[in-house]
Formats: C-alpha cells, structure tokens, sequence
C-alpha cells in the first residue's frame, strides 16, 4: 500500500486489501445491514462464497476496505476476487455467478463522501492497479452508482434485468392487482386436484438439516433430467447451494421451501433472505411426477402467500423475465455492467464487453468471467 497522504483533504481513512478479511467476524456482522448492500453480501452468503467458492475455482480474495484513520472502523467494503481467465487478469466483486446483484458495501452518505474525495478516489484506483480489468457487474440502478467511485470506468446496461413482486399490506388486494383471475382460480383448482391424487399436498419451510438434504438431492436430480449446463450439476456449486441452506436455516440468512404430495417433495425453492426479503436463486420441480399440475408456480404462489403472513412484502424472482414471471406481473429493475482498464488486454476484453454481443458470447467460452 502507498504511504498515506497527511494532507488528505476530505474523510481520515485509510485503504487497503484484506486479503484473509472475515466475512463471518462480529465487526462485518455488525456493519452489513440492508440499506448498505444487498443479500448476496450478507455474511453468511459472502462467508460461503469466499470459503467454497474462492479456492475451488482458481481465484484469490481481494476485499478492499476503507477504515476511519482514527478508530480503524469500517466506512466501506468491496468483496473483490482476481482470476485469471486465459491470462487476463479479471478483479471482480466474489459473485462466479451465485449473486443476483453486486454492491460496494456501506452507508451511501459515507460513501457519496467517499467519491467527492479525491484522495481516497485515488487510493482505491491503485489498490486495484494489480489487474488488467475490472468488471463491476449486476449493479442495480436503484443502488448507489459504483461509478462514482470506480472513476473513468464505462457502463453499459446488463442484458438481464432483475423482477420482483411486492405484496404491499393487503394480500388480496395484491392478487387481484397481480394474479390474473383464471390464474388464480387455476391455482385453488390444482392445489384440490393434487391433493385428491396424491393424498394430501402441502408447502413449507424446510426446518431440519436431513429435510434439507433430501430436497437438494431432488432439486439436484430434477436439474440434471432437464438443464445439462445448469451450476447446480457442478459438485462445488451444488454443495455451496446446499450449504448455504443448511447454515442459513439456523442464522435465518436463507430460506428452503419444499411442496409435498403425499408425504414425497415435489418442488423445491431456495434463496438467500440476509436482507429480510427472500430471493429465489435456485427451483427445481419433479416435472415427470405432476407436470400437469404447475408445481414450480404453485410453490412460488404458496410462499408469497406465508411469507407475507409472516410479514414480508416483497419476493424477488431474480433475473431474467422467464415465461413463468409473467404470471405475477412482476416489478423491473434494471442491472449495468461497470469496466476499468488498466493494460491493452484488458481494454480490449472491456471492448468486446460493452460494444459486441456476438463476440461476447464466443468470448465466454475463453473467459468465463465475462457473464
């Protein structure tokens, strides 16, 4: 790290990488809160991520950090990784594609103050100096703009945006607003028919560790019958999944809820709820069982339904707009990608990004990183 400048005009505080920082530790649990980032770097998610994923796909931890120059608190996080992908050396928030969104973590007045400072603008552009790009993805609009302190970087709008249902106060209402009325009617009809068929059908939360392995070798079964290419069909993906899942039951930083038909798992939905909203990031459903009877999208209706008892307003869907979202009129979000060159290699993958779909796509298979 440079020596620090004295004479630093704006915040006190120092910047530096921490590469053995704790995701887990009492000071990160007591600095993320929802209004700093999103769930995808809450400390359980980001403590997974970092102790699964990290060393078992070739990349190293770059956590940056800001800290008051006074007290050594924290002011703001970047969960940076570096990869290599073909030589390119790829800096990135730890994603490798299990986040929805990315985030610098920290109160967005501090880190408004952070980009008006000029100095600290500085620092962070030189802690991040040992890469050929930086590739700040899934940002969402409605976050705070990494831009403002990632300078001269380009951005360029994702190609998937992320879709949410809020419930508001009054589930009802919601349904009526959101549901189409044949839809719904078909709902309450399949729920009936299951249960005559099947001898009982049920949807809850999965609150036991064997519950929770037995579906996510299900889910992992159904995938593999019907998605060949799918992350969960890789070991090291799938068992992040499932435990992330198994310690998020205990924590609270992540859901599983399973629909039974005759005392058997049908369908299967898992996400992270760090932030107190539940995101679905991975369905599976036992299509050759009760094709007919929509048991991905009943699943999805039922945990809307308790989870708003239970005083949640809002399911995020995650990205992209599939056929089965449009059943519940769902909320837009959009995503940008954000770039930072700092040699021609990188400045070449940062063109081919932003200005270039179809090499883009044959990129990917020379640089997975790229997504």
């Amino acid at each position: 790290m440079e020596p620090v400048d004295q004479s630093s005009p704006g915040l006190r505080a120092d910047v530096r990488i921490e590469p053995s920082f704790d995701f887990l530790s009492d000071e990160y649990r007591t600095f993320y809160r929802p209004d700093r980032a999103t769930a995808f770097q809450a400390p359980l998610w980001m403590d997974m991520v970092h102790k699964r994923l990290v060393p078992n796909l070739g990349a190293s931890q770059r956590t940056l950090t800001v800290r008051d120059r006074a007290d050594g608190r924290l002011l703001a996080l970047i969960p940076f990784v570096l990869q290599r992908s073909r030589g390119v050396r790829i800096l990135s928030p730890a994603d490798f594609d299990v986040c929805d969104y990315n985030s610098i973590v920290g109160d967005r007045s501090v880190l408004t103050a952070i980009a008006a400072d000029p100095f600290l603008v500085r620092r962070i552009a030189a802690e991040m100096k040992d890469c050929d790009i930086v590739m700040f993805r899934k940002v969402r609009e409605d976050d705070f703009d990494v831009g403002l302190i990632v300078r001269k970087s380009t951005s360029s709008p994702a190609e998937n945006a992320a879709y949410h249902s809020e419930v508001g106060d009054d589930f009802d209402a919601w349904q009526r607003r959101t549901v189409r009325r044949k839809f719904s009617k078909e709902l309450g009809r399949l729920q009936r028919q299951t249960e005559r068929d099947f001898g009982g059908y049920e949807h809850r939360l999965a609150t036991t560790e064997e519950e929770i392995r037995r579906a996510f070798d299900l889910m992992l079964a159904w995938h593999a019958e019907r998605f060949t290419d799918g992350l969960i069909n890789n070991p090291v993906y799938f068992e992040f999944y499932r435990d992330c899942a198994i310690a998020g039951r205990a924590t609270g930083e992540s859901a599983t809820y399973v629909s039974y038909a005759g005392g058997v798992p049908v369908a299967v939905i898992f996400g992270p709820t760090g932030d107190g909203d539940f995101h679905a990031v991975l369905i599976g459903a036992d299509i050759d069982k009760l094709g007919k009877q929509s048991p991905g999208l009943q699943l999805i209706f039922r945990v809307i339904k308790q989870r708003f008892e239970e005083g949640h307003s809002i399911f995020d869907m995650g990205l992209g707009n599939t056929g089965y979202k449009t059943h519940f009129r769902v909320d837009e979000t959009p995503l940008r990608n954000h770039t930072k060159t700092f040699t021609l290699a990188g400045f070449a993958v940062a063109q081919i990004y932003h200005h270039a779909k179809p090499i883009k796509n044959f990129l990917r298979n020379y640089a997975p990183n790229v997504r």
